[in-house]
């Protein structure tokens, strides 16, 4: 099959940083239409690409094979629909909605139209998480006794032009940074039996949440989940203990730096750690204690990108089902509820 071609509704960090790089300079794809108003930014960055007004000129467009939603979270679900219903291969960028009938409407109508309903959950791609996944899966650290992982950040003073800052329908930092973190726990643990919250507003003329810690219950360990806009010191952003030993991982995956730079993701080093940011990992080898450095794996987020191929093209599975997707909001709405009664939910 010829390259797909592609429209992207939204420019913003999403859009402009975690999409179009990738779309850009993969071969199976042709980036053919952007709907957004920074049409002089775009016209640098990708000359060839068109840019539209109007979203009708992507959702309408019978060339258009496949739509990224990559607009705020309040329009994710009308958009997505109204592509399904024009024939067109999805992918919405997370969170997949704000609300579970929403999503399962977008699930059904998917199916209906024998259309690929992808959600852009790209950080099963970040290379710490990818070695992480790999500690885990070879028992290096043997029973799991807890995980934590945290997504911090130094931003006292809130941006009240960003939409993620108002009170709307899928605002705040949980909707923001929790679905990459509950995601994450899933691809390692699946669901889990209960869930507590803990979400609440840390900046003193905040409207939204800006602070979380949410912990995740299974049966024989805990998963927290941590993100904060008022941390100055960062810590580790991996912390995982078993009875065979532990690692500890500092700094985020490098990929979104170097996007925001202007990078293309290309060549066989990206995404490659720096060798000083490697994690401890502390236990057991041929009965000895031993305590070193463990390379982190090469991230890349093309793989999310190869993968919706891969399922358009060739029916194979997404690695991120819209259904997998739909527990990571089914955890977010519980996680609310909790911290609103201070106690722990069943799911």
């Amino acid at each position: 099959m010829d390259s797909l071609k592609v429209g992207i509704i939204g420019f913003g960090l999403s859009g402009r940083v975690f999409q179009a790089p990738f779309l850009h300079v993969n071969p199976k794809f042709l980036l053919a239409k952007i709907c957004s108003s920074r049409k002089s930014e775009i016209n640098k960055l990708y000359p060839e690409v068109e840019v539209v007004n109007d979203e009708k000129d992507i959702l309408n467009d019978p060339s258009i094979d496949l739509v990224v939603i990559s607009s705020p979270n309040t329009h994710h679900f009308r958009q997505a629909k109204a592509a399904l219903l024009n024939g067109k291969h999805v992918i919405v960028e997370k969170p997949f909605v704000t609300n579970l009938d929403e999503g399962n409407q977008l699930i059904d109508l998917a199916q209906k139209q024998d259309k690929v309903l992808a959600v852009f959950h790209n950080r099963r791609w970040d290379g710490d998480f990818k070695t992480v996944k790999n500690i885990i899966d070879s028992g290096k650290l043997g029973t799991i006794s807890e995980y934590e992982v945290h997504f911090d950040r130094f931003r006292p003073d809130d941006d009240m032009s960003n939409w993620r800052s108002h009170n709307l329908s899928g605002s705040g930092v949980f909707f923001d940074l929790g679905p990459h973190l509950i995601d994450q726990a899933l691809a390692l643990f699946g669901m889990p039996k209960a869930v507590f919250g803990d979400i609440r507003i840390a900046r003193s003329e905040g409207l939204v949440d800006d602070t979380f810690e949410v912990t995740l219950y299974y049966e024989h360990h805990r998963a927290k989940l941590k993100a904060g806009v008022i941390v100055k010191e960062l810590g580790p952003h991996f912390i995982i203990h078993g009875n065979k030993g532990s690692y500890v991982k500092y700094g985020l995956d490098p990929q979104e730096n170097l996007l925001k730079e202007d990078a293309l993701p290309i060549g066989d080093d990206w995404g490659r750690d720096n060798e000083e940011m490697h994690g401890i990992l502390n236990g057991l080898q041929n009965g000895q204690d031993v305590r070193r450095r463990h390379k982190t794996m090469n991230g890349n987020y093309m793989g999310f990108f190869d993968n919706v191929y891969e399922a358009i093209t060739q029916g194979k599975p997404l690695m991120v089902s819209s259904e997998t997707a739909l527990n990571t909001i089914r955890i977010i709405l519980a996680a609310m509820e909790s911290s609103k009664l201070q106690k722990v939910l069943t799911l």
